[in-house]
């Protein structure tokens, strides 16, 4: 709400998009559906709402959720015409998933947390408040007038982020109030570095591989001697450009795997599956398909 008001005064009027999820009462849903609404008639804004069905949908409800929520908002920027999409993540949500990707033994693209922007399905989705404590948009809301609501399934501690939010940044900011912030800005400077090994490895190790469209090969002795930090950014460009799916799915443990077969010196032949790609690991050569699981 307070990034709808901030968009309101300083850009052409925004429109507030609204996407309803089946995971909540109706009568609730209802609610958050007619604040937004309502404040865009005040904000001489447009208002488009789009429901999504989820909760029968197998696997993770949250990230089934995200990910619902995200093509919803695509398609309805997509017809209106619309090259971005803002969202109100804070300093808060930055922290919560830092330390999130961190629980998981993240490295620095773990660590470089939410992305300020980033392109999707031919849209940019832009994130202002990163630098933005959640107690301040609500200050802003409150000195404004402008209404809020509360989700409640926020409160649910039984989901791991809900539960660093109430259990774990309390105790944070005992020792620093403004640690969200700090966060936030330790974040940046890891995306810049994950953003300056990406142009190296681009640069010098990329070349060196054979690459077609369904397949990539680099013999082994190129990649053998080179650190992990530029072998795990090496991987991340193979599955962009077989344009799989998945970097989320890649875990710290299957990727430290799979650099051990590429850089030991065993000479049997090894087959890692690496999330949404295949690395087949032989004496001489690599070679990296899209997995078909």
């Amino acid at each position: 709400m307070a990034l709808a008001a901030i968009l309101a005064l300083v850009t052409p009027k925004p429109t507030l998009a609204h996407i309803i999820h089946d995971l909540r009462p109706p009568k609730l849903t209802a609610l958050d559906r007619d604040a937004v609404a309502n404040l865009a008639n005040d904000l001489g804004c447009q208002f488009i709402e789009q429901s999504i069905h989820i909760k029968d949908q197998p696997g993770n409800t949250e990230h089934n959720a995200r990910n619902a929520r995200y093509n919803a908002l695509a398609t309805i920027a997509k017809d209106q015409g619309l090259g971005y999409i803002a969202t109100g993540h804070h300093a808060g949500d930055q922290l919560e998933t830092m330390l999130m990707n961190l629980s998981r033994g993240a490295g620095p693209r773990g660590l470089a947390g939410i992305h300020d922007r980033r392109p999707f399905q031919g849209i940019t989705i832009i994130r202002p408040m990163l630098t933005i404590t959640h107690q301040a948009a609500i200050d802003l809301c409150t000195q404004f007038n402008i209404p809020f609501t509360h989700d409640h399934t926020n409160d649910d501690q039984s989901l791991t982020r809900n539960a660093i939010r109430h259990q774990v940044l309390p105790v944070l900011r005992q020792f620093d109030p403004e640690i969200a912030t700090k966060a936030s800005t330790a974040a940046d400077s890891c995306r810049s570095t994950v953003h300056a090994l990406r142009q190296l490895v681009k640069a010098h190790l990329w070349p060196t591989g054979t690459i077609e469209p369904n397949t990539i090969t680099f013999a082994r002795n190129d990649l053998r001697n080179q650190p992990p930090a530029a072998l795990y950014e090496l991987l991340h460009l193979c599955i962009d450009h077989l344009q799989t799916q998945g970097h989320d799915r890649l875990t710290n443990q299957t990727l430290q795997d799979t650099i051990v077969a590429i850089t030991d010196s065993s000479t049997d032949p090894r087959t890692c599956q690496l999330g949404p790609i295949v690395v087949a690991v032989t004496a001489n050569q690599i070679t990296i398909s899209p997995s078909n699981g």
